[in-house]
């Protein structure tokens, strides 16, 4: 349960969540990259281009975060 006001477990739980599937993307893509042997295959940079989206995600959601602190 979170503090209503804050929502401080919330908040934390989600970056948790947003942090555990940045590392799990960031092992799918280098795994990717030894099996294709390329950064230019397709899957490699789908996977890239994922695991920009969740990066921007999780410094958004930091960001917001930070300014709700102060």
């Amino acid at each position: 349960m979170a503090c209503a006001k804050t929502g401080r477990k919330l908040m934390s739980s989600s970056i948790r969540l947003l942090e555990d599937e940045i590392y799990a993307l960031r092992i799918k893509m280098e795994q990717s990259y030894i099996e294709e042997a390329t950064f230019s295959s397709e899957k490699v940079i789908d996977l890239s281009r994922l695991l920009d989206m969740k990066i921007n995600e999780y410094m958004q959601f930091r960001r917001s975060f930070a300014g709700q602190q102060s």
